[in-house]
């Protein structure tokens, strides 16, 4: 369905909500990590997010049916999509601001395509995808502040850079190992949050103790995190396919370009933080790449009838 033909109604709202809930999402983690370690931070969200989605599922009687195939593909794309990089993330934010980071969050489009490249035979890389990919890499540099050598941020930048890559593994793995699974968003993001969830418990038990009166019932630390999960790594979620459905995947991926507008904003209005000029300037050239690398590639038809005469 093109934008043109869906009425702004039926998609406007979630995609203002998902919007606001992942640009907020950097604000709440810059505050969970006020008494949490990022491991807790991490676990804390996909704990909030799972209950909330796990109570999604019941109301809306969306079970999926559960297959150990099914159960370890979705294992590999939580590992990736919110397993490794949602701890990643606040470690990064360790060392770098929120509004960086969420700059750097916007470089996930950019690691999808270039995997999606490496790992999809079937799908042809075109021209302006790569000159994205450049471009992208170059406002990355400009976005960083690279020839500012003494206070380059390597570690916060790597970690996040990092995380970024495991946006971008994961998503290239749900296409190869989900395109086929019949469960509705929903289900499906109630079974990755959940298993991501199992996955970090161990480390977060394992980490040190949360700062005194952490978990108290007026922790500001701990409201943000549940805030960060309910919202962030619930609802997000469910209303991102809310607007695939009404407007199609390149309004959605459009989210992209509002995110670190509602991060920026909040982060300089409640955090207080910073904004360099430079930074601005390279986000421009990274929304520029990422623009060019989310062209459609143009599937090979050889490929294509070779999978095609396997799958039957």
């Amino acid at each position: 369905m093109s934008v043109s033909s869906a009425p702004l109604r039926a998609w406007l709202p979630y995609f203002l909500g998902v919007s606001a809930a992942w640009g907020a999402s950097f604000l709440f983690i810059s505050v969970g990590l006020r008494a949490f370690s990022p491991t807790q931070v991490a676990f804390g969200r996909v704990f909030f997010g799972a209950l909330t989605l796990i109570v999604l599922v019941l109301v809306t009687r969306a079970v999926p049916r559960l297959t150990w195939r099914k159960v370890r593909a979705i294992t590999a794309v939580a590992a990736f999509m919110s397993g490794i990089p949602l701890v990643l993330i606040p470690a990064a934010q360790q060392h770098v601001s929120s509004i960086l980071a969420s700059l750097l969050n916007a470089t996930t489009p950019l690691w999808t395509a270039l995997f999606v490249a490496l790992l999809i035979p079937a799908e042809r890389v075109t021209r302006a995808q790569l000159m994205g990919l450049v471009i992208g890499a170059m406002g990355i540099a400009i976005l960083l502040g690279a020839w500012n050598v003494n206070d380059f941020p390597v570690l916060g930048a790597g970690l996040m850079l990092g995380a970024t890559a495991c946006y971008g593994i994961g998503s290239t793995l749900s296409r190869v190992m989900l395109s086929r699974v019949q469960d509705s968003p929903t289900a499906l993001s109630c079974m990755q949050i959940t298993v991501s969830a199992l996955m970090l418990a161990p480390f977060a038990l394992a980490a040190p103790s949360p700062a005194p009166g952490a978990l108290a019932l007026d922790s500001v630390s701990l409201w943000a995190i549940f805030a960060l999960g309910v919202t962030g790594t619930s609802f997000a979620y469910v209303w991102f396919w809310k607007i695939v459905k009404a407007a199609g995947a390149t309004t959605a991926a459009s989210v992209t370009y509002v995110v670190p507008v509602v991060a920026t904003f909040l982060g300089i209005v409640v955090l207080g933080e910073e904004l360099a000029w430079y930074e601005v300037a390279g986000a421009v050239v990274v929304f520029g790449g990422v623009w060019l690398a989310q062209r459609k590639p143009r599937p090979r038809p050889e490929v294509m009838q070779e999978l095609k005469g396997s799958a039957t």
